[in-house]
């Protein structure tokens, strides 16, 4: 509708919050030591000075900058299993922000302190904007590893020779965004969530669930009609796909539908006409589908 707003992506907020979590459990120890030796300086000054300046709380001038307490921290997210080897995401402050595809490797020399090497190229950032919060920006199968490039919001082709260097995928350009996809079983297809900006204005930005070819780049829309889309997960025989789809004001756990519709010969990409599964009561909120064995969890 005319008022449809943006949304978040349903993983990132606990994304989010273990983000913080890892930040202040990494940052108060040194905060805690910080602060005792702060105060000793601060009675030293006003005693010199004799005089008190009294101000509301929390409105006094403070040299524990947010900066001061985050730059040596480190975020980890994104955690994937692929190829008998664990990845996952770090955000590193003191580089900018950004966010940088690891892998664990204890017996590397070039090992960090938490037995991890960079993936990613030297300066690309593995961030996707879908939904503005972001999150699922990878995608691994086997040795197949494909992220989402934030300054462009491209997907990328992780080469696989030891270089670091990526590979883009998708078109140029900053039309489209991609989040929380799932490749075919040959890998050269990737199933996502894509957001299209082809009109920039928030309410007229589209998100749809579609089939990337990644040998050519083109793209195949699969799920379409609705607000927002989550989760699309495909069955094991390669011929199903499920989502997750809601619509404003809904918030991913006030209301959902979970829908399910042929890849191949589906008559129809308008939501409305795929399976409802659950959420047809317009009151229960279903997220995280998973095919396990042939059936859909």
């Amino acid at each position: 509708g005319n008022n449809k707003k943006k949304r978040p992506h349903p993983q990132q907020f606990s994304m989010q919050r273990a983000t913080l979590l890892t930040s202040l459990l990494t940052t108060l120890p040194t905060a805690f030591r910080i602060i005792p030796q702060l105060s000793h300086a601060r009675r030293i000054a006003t005693k010199s000075t004799l005089r008190m300046i009294d101000k509301p709380y929390g409105a006094w001038e403070s040299p524990v900058t947010a900066t001061a307490i985050t730059a040596g921290s480190v975020g980890l997210g994104g955690v994937h299993y692929s190829n008998g080897t664990v990845y996952w995401l770090e955000g590193r402050p003191q580089e900018g922000g950004r966010n940088v595809l690891c892998k664990h490797s204890p017996e590397d020399p070039n090992r960090s302190e938490r037995n991890g090497v960079d993936v990613s190229p030297k300066d690309s950032n593995v961030r996707t904007r879908v939904h503005e919060y972001g999150g699922g920006a990878t995608v691994m199968r086997g040795k197949r590893i494909f992220y989402s490039e934030f300054t462009t919001q491209r997907l990328c082709r992780l080469l696989d020779d030891g270089s670091s260097s990526s590979q883009p995928v998708t078109p140029e350009g900053d039309r489209f965004r991609f989040a929380d996809g799932v490749l075919s079983s040959n890998g050269k297809v990737m199933y996502c969530v894509r957001e299209d900006h082809e009109h920039t204005h928030p309410t007229n930005v589209v998100n749809e669930v579609v089939a990337v070819n990644l040998v050519d780049g083109s793209m195949k829309v699969l799920a379409t009609g609705n607000d927002f889309y989550a989760h699309p997960r495909v069955a094991s025989n390669g011929k199903k796909l499920a989502y997750i789809t809601w619509n404003h004001p809904n918030m991913p756990w006030d209301s959902t539908e979970l829908r399910v519709t042929s890849i191949y010969s589906a008559s129809s990409n308008k939501s409305c006409d795929h399976k409802l599964i659950a959420g047809e009561d317009g009151d229960t909120s279903v997220i995280q589908p998973t095919y396990q064995g042939g059936r859909l969890y």
